[in-house]
């Protein structure tokens, strides 16, 4: 057996770290959009206060009716600051959306994390994003961090424009909303991007459904070094559902 490099150990202590279990309370929640809630907690046992990092992801565990355990999902951080986490939920099917529906002041839940989300070489001097309400607070986080300089365009499919919402950018970042109605989950954020200009020295971040996300790596990967292209399956659509753009099966990431 061999022994535990330096790195290694840190490594582990560091995935330790991230998946130990804080409590958190509910300080307030409120629906942002009609598919889109707001839940702000207050941590009872702080790991961090520093500003989140671009697209930086906790997981929420909330209590699972009758069962005596939690039940888990990623989601990114919106904001944190003086000891609060606030995330942005899509209230999509599951328990953590259900949960979310009837937050109130006082409820309490678990986090682990946080843990890195943007993997891009940073700061990207010219970014095309994409993703769908899921992964909208995350893109938030990484327009707001961006150098002012930065151009580029950013796609978000969102249920219908009721959940159209307002984005910082950079001034030479287009922020452009798609609300899909009854088309198809994915299928405008696919043709917007595969139709979209890109400069060979992009770079691609996309967060969305998982078919939707490994299509669009395959489309840039054609384009462009593999470095630069970076998507992630937020969640997955049941095939026997896949016409619902309400059905979300268990997530790989949320936001």
């Amino acid at each position: 057996m061999r022994p535990v490099s330096r790195e290694d150990a840190d490594r582990l202590d560091a995935i330790r770290r991230a998946n130990q279990r804080r409590r958190v309370s509910v300080v307030e929640a409120f629906d942002l959009t009609p598919h889109m809630r707001r839940v702000v907690f207050r941590e009872l046992e702080p790991s961090a206060c520093e500003p989140a990092r671009p697209a930086e992801w906790i997981k929420l565990h909330v209590p699972t009716c009758g069962q005596g355990k939690k039940h888990g999902r990623a989601y990114t951080i919106r904001e944190r600051r003086e000891g609060q986490l606030s995330i942005d939920m899509a209230l999509h099917g599951g328990l953590c959306a259900s949960w979310a529906r009837r937050a109130r002041p006082g409820d309490l839940a678990e986090v682990s994390g946080p843990r890195p989300g943007c993997k891009l070489a940073w700061p990207p001097g010219n970014v095309v994003l994409g993703v769908d309400e899921t992964g909208l607070s995350a893109v938030a986080s990484i327009l707001a961090n961006l150098p002012r300089q930065t151009r580029g365009i950013v796609w978000l499919e969102v249920p219908d424009a009721r959940d159209i919402q307002h984005i910082e950018a950079p001034p030479a970042v287009s922020v452009r909303f798609l609300p899909r109605k009854m088309t198809p989950q994915g299928q405008l954020l696919i043709q917007a991007m595969r139709e979209a200009p890109v400069s060979p020295a992009a770079a691609v971040w996309v967060a969305a459904e998982r078919a939707a996300a490994l299509e669009l790596r395959e489309h840039f990967e054609t384009m462009l070094p593999r470095e630069r292209v970076h998507t992630s399956g937020y969640w997955r659509m049941p095939f026997s559902q896949s016409g619902d753009s309400s059905a979300f099966s268990a997530k790989t990431r949320a936001a």
